[in-house]
C-alpha cells in the first residue's frame, strides 16, 4: 500500500521503518521541508504502537488505537510516500530497498529504525515461542491466545529486566484466574539493572500477582510442552513469550553494513553508519560506536531530534553533528495494580503518583505525533 506521489528529480531520502526516532523525522520535515527531497517512508505496519504503552494495552487499560501512531497523516503531512510492507533485502550498491513482494525502492540516503529482536537460542524458536518484537505481530499473537488457553495453563516470559518484569506483571493481570505466569531470567532476581528499593517493590508486585519467578537460570527450547532450563530442570508451559535483550534484524548485517556483536548497525556519533556514509541508523537497531547504552525507547525518542537535524545536514553535504547520549535516563515500570516504580540512577519512587507520572508521560508522547 501506498500514498503520495513523487515528482521527476531531486534525492530520495528513504525512511526505513517507524519506528520512535524516524516519527520524528517526519514531523520535522513536515514542519520544515527540505527542497529537492523526496521523502519516502517504508513500514511494516500502517501504524507505530509506542512501546511504552504495550503493557497497558495487554492490561486492557488502554486501546491499541490510543497507543498507536497511525502513519498515514502523519506521512502525509511530511509530503511522503508511505509504502506499507516487509522490507526482506537492502542493495546497498544499487542503493534500494527490496519489499517482501519483489518490488523495490531506490534510495539515495537511507534511514533506518526498524527496532530489533528478543535474543533467543537458535532452536528456541518453533514450539510455542511467541517475541515480544515486532508488537504488532505480539499482539495478533496475544489475542489468538486469549481463545485458545486452557484454564490454568501457565505462561513463561523469558527476560528479567524491566520490560521482561512488567511485561509479566501485566499479563499476569491479562489473565487473571485463568492462567498463570512464570518469569524465567538469568539473574540472582528480577530487574537488576535497578536500585535496590525498585527491586524490592518489583518483587513484592509480582508475588502479589502470583507471578513465579526462576532466577539464575538460562531459558531454551520448549518440546512437548515443556520450556528447558539452563539448571537441567523444565518447567511445564503453553507458550513461550521472549523479552529478552535485542538484537538486530538479519537484514542488517546481511546487506553488508558494519554491526555490532548483536547484528546492530553500528554508527558513529552522529547516527551514520560507520561503513556506509549514505545509511543512518537509529533506536533498537542501531549502536553508537564506544557508546553503550541498554536497549529502551527513550534512547530511540531522544535520537530523533537528532537523526532529523543530520540527515537534514547529510543532504546538504554537511557534516553530522555528533551526539553523546546521557548516561542514565529516567525508567517507569507498571506495576499492573494501579501502581509504578520510578527510579534513574539510586533514586526511586513508587506509588499511584508514578503511574500517573507515567501514563501523562506516555499519552503525551503520542498525541505529538497525531
Amino acid at each position: 500500500m501506498s500514498q503520495g506521489a513523487h515528482e521527476p528529480g531531486g534525492r530520495d531520502l528513504v525512511l526505513l521503518g517507524g519506528g520512535h526516532a524516524q516519527v520524528e523525522v517526519l514531523r520535522r520535515f513536515a514542519r520544515r521541508p527540505e527542497p529537492g527531497v523526496r521523502l519516502t517512508l517504508i513500514a511494516r505496519e500502517p501504524r507505530s504502537l509506542y512501546s511504552g504503552l504495550l503493557p497497558a494495552v495487554i492490561r486492557g487499560d488502554c486501546a491499541v488505537t490510543q497507543a498507536a501512531i497511525d502513519l498515514a497523516p502523519l506521512a502525509a503531512r511530511a509530503g511522503a510516500r508511505l509504502i506499507v510492507a516487509e522490507a526482506v533485502a537492502i542493495d546497498l550498491v544499487v542503493g534500494r530497498v527490496v519489499l517482501a513482494d519483489g518490488a523495490a525502492v531506490g534510495f539515495d540516503m537511507l534511514s533506518i529504525d526498524i527496532g530489533g529482536e528478543p535474543r533467543m537460542p537458535a532452536d528456541a524458536a518453533g514450539e510455542g515461542a511467541i517475541p515480544v518484537k515486532p508488537i504488532g505481530r505480539f499482539l495478533d499473537r496475544l489475542t489468538r491466545l486469549d481463545g485458545t488457553l486452557p484454564a490454568g495453563a501457565r505462561l513463561a516470559v523469558v527476560g528479567d529486566g524491566a520490560g521482561g518484569t512488567e511485561l509479566a506483571l501485566a499479563l499476569a493481570h491479562r489473565f487473571a484466574r485463568r492462567a498463570c505466569i512464570l518469569l524465567v531470567g538469568s539473574a540472582p532476581a528480577p530487574l537488576p539493572e535497578a536500585p535496590a528499593r525498585a527491586r524490592r517493590v518489583a518483587a513484592a508486585a509480582l508475588a502479589a500477582a502470583a507471578v513465579e519467578v526462576r532466577a539464575g537460570v538460562r531459558a531454551g527450547a520448549m518440546h512437548d510442552g515443556r520450556l528447558a532450563l539452563s539448571d537441567g530442570t523444565d518447567e511445564p508451559v503453553a507458550a513461550v513469550i521472549w523479552a529478552t535483550g535485542v538484537v538486530g534484524p538479519a537484514l542488517l548485517a546481511a546487506a553488508g553494513l558494519a554491526c555490532d556483536a548483536d547484528g546492530c548497525v553500528q554508527v558513529d556519533a552522529g547516527l551514520r553508519s560507520v561503513s556506509h556514509p549514505r545509511v543512518f541508523a537509529a533506536g533498537d537497531c542501531a549502536a553508537i560506536s564506544g557508546v553503550a547504552r541498554p536497549k529502551a525507547g527513550v534512547w530511540a525518542v531522544r535520537a530523533g531530534p537528532v537523526l532529523a537535524m543530520n540527515l537534514r545536514r547529510a543532504l546538504r553535504g554537511q557534516a553530522p553533528h555528533p551526539w553523546r547520549p546521557q548516561r542514565r535516563a529516567l525508567a517507569i515500570l507498571g506495576l499492573g495494580d494501579g501502581r509504578a516504580v520510578a527510579w534513574r540512577g539510586v533514586w526511586s519512587l513508587a506509588g499511584r503518583g508514578a503511574a500517573g507520572w507515567k501514563a501523562w508521560l506516555d499519552r503525551r508522547w503520542v498525541a505529538t505525533y497525531r
